[in-house]
């Protein structure tokens, strides 16, 4: 193994009179947990909860709430401190549509409905865990995302972007191709995304983290193909037996047999770059063959998933002094529902665990990332942000301990970069993710000098 390295905003203040009540720390953002997998959509649930509080049916939101929900704010304690936003507003004159903003560690989706009042605009923001309500939040609206725009590395005359279809229906992805602009035949990139229902640039907030990898590879003579993810278009045909080879695996072959059809890619020179859950699942993917010539593991845990659910949910509840005791019965629940997820064994059914059904927690429980990854003989590439809370060291030290003697592997860290390979200083917050930024323009000049050296 070769190995080389290299050396928030504050939560908005908000009128008292606004606050229906604190999320609970432990439910902050996250990239590295399990999917969503309910009959309703997160969306869906926060658009009946923002309509049954326009009309004022108090009961039936509170009858969504989780017992800790229900316990800190009941019915009459959530109908008097609706009854001041409207005495302070004015009626409800349009509910805007709700949209899904981000999904933690543990799967729990946060989701705003603007709503409009008479005299002012707010934000409802509704955390939906295990299709109940786990936390609501008012706030003034705020100002939309800035558009996102091209980094410094990014050459927009170096590359056209070309519409395809990762897939075959009833699955069918949207995705976006980015190809370099020359007539020679060029390598290629497949992102693969982490857990939840992403899209295609791996939104969160006003950051686009694969939008800033492919157009900055694409800048510099690689093609890059990123689709939106199957959980995010085809939520609905998840079952109980589901695994991270149909949330995920399927969709990734189905992305390498595309561009390697296709006249403009080297066939021989198509590498998979897999991101938090997506770099956990490369190796194994890379390992059943379909022509992959590399592999690059950006961010990839190496310990079970539940073990680093748990990690997220502490650091969080701790990072603005110890945890009330609302956060520590919600971390207690997560230690719970992640020893459930540690003992799921094949063929296992019943209630979903950490929002994904038992045989989900199953198959995962039989894969070792590291392990896998000491099977490839292709070339590998092992990125990690030194402020990452949700993807830690110590996976990358099992990494590198599997890895010792293996020459085709090459291992980064970044000290001052995040999950999203975004830079910082000083601890890594959940806020972080809402400030813009791109993806470090090292990161990217890494990657596209491991494409100059893969070739099958």
């Amino acid at each position: 193994m070769r190995e080389t390295s290299r050396r928030g905003l504050p939560p908005r203040a908000l009128p008292l009179a606004l606050s229906l009540t604190v999320f609970l720390a432990a439910l902050g953002a996250g990239m590295a947990g399990a999917p969503a997998h309910g009959q309703d959509t997160p969306e869906r649930i926060a658009a009946d909860v923002a309509n049954d509080l326009a009309n004022r049916r108090i009961a039936a939101i509170v009858a969504r709430f989780t017992p800790d929900m229900a316990m800190g704010l009941p019915a009459p304690t959530l109908d008097k401190v609706w009854s001041g936003v409207l005495q302070h507003g004015g009626a409800v004159r349009e509910l805007g549509p709700a949209r899904l903003v981000q999904v933690s560690g543990a799967g729990v989706a946060l989701v705003i409905v603007p709503i409009r009042l008479e005299r002012m605009a707010l934000d409802l923001k509704v955390s939906v865990a295990h299709d109940k309500v786990a936390g609501l939040f008012m706030s003034p609206a705020e100002a939309p995302a800035p558009a996102w725009s091209a980094p410094a590395y990014v050459n927009a005359a170096a590359f056209a972007d070309v519409e395809v279809t990762v897939g075959a229906a009833p699955t069918a992805l949207g995705g976006t191709l980015s190809l370099p602009k020359t007539a020679e035949k060029v390598p290629a990139v497949v992102l693969i995304h982490g857990s939840g229902p992403n899209d295609r640039d791996e939104t969160l907030g006003p950051n686009r983290p694969f939008r800033d990898i492919a157009e900055g590879l694409a800048s510099r003579g690689v093609a890059v193909l990123r689709y939106d993810k199957r959980t995010k278009v085809h939520r609905e045909q998840f079952s109980g037996t589901a695994t991270v080879r149909e949330e995920t695996m399927d969709d990734v072959i189905a992305a390498v047999a595309l561009l390697a059809a296709r006249r403009e890619i080297d066939a021989d020179r198509i590498v998979i770059v897999g991101h938090s859950l997506g770099g956990s699942v490369a190796p194994r993917i890379a390992g059943d063959g379909h022509g992959i010539a590399g592999v690059v593991i950006m961010a990839g845990a190496s310990r079970p998933l539940p073990v680093l659910l748990v990690e997220q949910v502490e650091y969080i509840g701790a990072l603005n002094g110890p945890p009330d005791d609302a956060a520590l019965r919600r971390i207690a629940e997560i230690k719970g529902e992640a020893a459930r997820a540690m003992a799921a064994q094949p063929g296992d059914a019943g209630p979903k665990i950490l929002g994904a059904p038992p045989a989900y927690w199953a198959d995962l429980n039989a894969y070792d990332p590291a392990a896998a990854a000491a099977q490839l003989s292709v070339p590998l590439l092992i990125l990690q942000g030194g402020r990452d809370y949700q993807v830690r060291t110590e996976d990358l030290r099992r990494f590198k301990a599997a890895l010792a003697e293996h020459p085709n592997a090459t291992i980064r860290e970044f000290p001052r970069l995040n999950h999203l390979f975004m830079a910082g200083e000083g601890k890594s917050r959940p806020e972080e993710y809402r400030v813009a930024g791109h993806v470090d323009a090292e990161v990217i000049e890494t990657l596209a000098q491991f494409m100059a050296g893969v070739k099958k």
